[in-house]
C-alpha cells in the first residue's frame, strides 16, 4: 500500500485509481501491458497539479523526452463518455511502445470499475 507522508502546497494527492487497459510498472514507473485475464490493475498515489500551458511543454520535454507522455484519460465509470470524464493524467512509456500504441490500445484510468 501507498503512503503519503507530506502535504503538497498547491496540488493534491489522488488514490482509488484503476487502470484500464494496462498495468503500471512501480519499480521502472512507466506502463506496461497487463496481465492475460486482468481487466483492472490498482494505481499508486497520483500527485495531480495544474499547470501553464508553457510551463507544461518544458516539462515534458525534460521528464518525458522526445516521444512524449501518453495522455490517459480519468473517467468516473467504466462506461467511457464525455458526461464521466474528469482529466487527463501524463504517463510514462517506453521507447518501444510509445504514446500511439496505448492510445490504440485504448487505455484509460477509471475512479469506479462497477
Amino acid at each position: 500500500s501507498s503512503r503519503c507522508v507530506l502535504r503538497p502546497l498547491k496540488a493534491c494527492t489522488c488514490t482509488a485509481f484503476f487502470l484500464d487497459g494496462s498495468a503500471w510498472n512501480r519499480h521502472d514507473n512507466q506502463l506496461v501491458e497487463s496481465e492475460p485475464k486482468k481487466l483492472f490493475t490498482s494505481m499508486p498515489v497520483l500527485f495531480v497539479t495544474a499547470n501553464s500551458f508553457s510551463d507544461q511543454l518544458k516539462v515534458r520535454k525534460e521528464m518525458f523526452g522526445p516521444q512524449g507522455p501518453y495522455e490517459c484519460p480519468v473517467y468516473k465509470y467504466p462506461k467511457r463518455t464525455d458526461r464521466f470524464f474528469i482529466f487527463f493524467v501524463t504517463l510514462r512509456c517506453t521507447e518501444v511502445k510509445p504514446p500511439a500504441h496505448w492510445t490504440l490500445r485504448g487505455v484509460a484510468l477509471l475512479c469506479n470499475t462497477d
